[in-house]
């Protein structure tokens, strides 16, 4: 298993799950602070794990079995609660 692949994965659906939550609401007109931090957190997340997949920086980093499950398992259920949001 990939460790490094794997927790920079789940980082960036982390980011998506706050970003497709917050962006959508910001750009309908909108505003305020919690919307602001979560869009741009969320963005930050995905671009930041876009690079370093993409340049290779995983392989500078090796995460611990238990935080990358940790950060698996929250980017999880983030997304499930997204889904579930969206549902109803």
């Amino acid at each position: 298993m990939n460790r490094p692949l794997l927790y920079h994965a789940a980082t960036g659906l982390l980011g998506l799950s706050f970003a497709v939550r917050s962006v959508p609401d910001i750009l309908s007109g909108e505003s305020s602070i919690v919307l602001w931090m979560a869009a741009i957190a969320g963005v930050g997340l995905v671009l930041g794990s876009i690079y370093e997949i993409l340049t290779g920086g995983r392989e500078d980093f090796e995460p611990s079995r238990r935080i990358t499950l940790i950060v698996v398992a929250g980017a999880v259920i983030s997304a499930l609660g997204v889904v579930v949001s969206s549902l109803g």
